[in-house]
């Protein structure tokens, strides 16, 4: 069974609808978005993830998302992803609200 998303644009009020980050050994951080659910989708590593205002992320800590995975998430409005893979890789992020 396929699952089908419609991926809004940005909508000019501040609103971020995607995000890609380039991932390294140490945290990087997303802006915040509105939305309550997120789809993440990792690249060719696999990637610990935090959420939360200030999130501070490291490779030995955190929700482990595996390599090439895509994982939707609730999520409170305002909050921001920080993500560290244990090598350089992406992780794209979407409001799905």
């Amino acid at each position: 069974m396929s699952q089908y998303y419609t991926i809004q644009t940005i909508d000019g009020a501040d609103t971020v609808k995607f995000q890609t980050l380039q991932t390294t050994t140490t945290a990087t951080i997303s802006n915040a978005f509105a939305g309550r659910r997120i789809l993440i989708t990792t690249g060719n590593v696999a990637h610990s993830v935090q959420f939360g205002l200030a999130p501070s992320v490291t490779t030995s800590n955190g929700f482990v998302i595996p390599a090439n995975t895509q994982m939707i998430f609730n999520f409170r409005s305002g909050n921001k992803v920080a993500a560290a893979a244990v090598a350089a890789s992406q992780m794209s992020i979407v409001d799905l609200d």
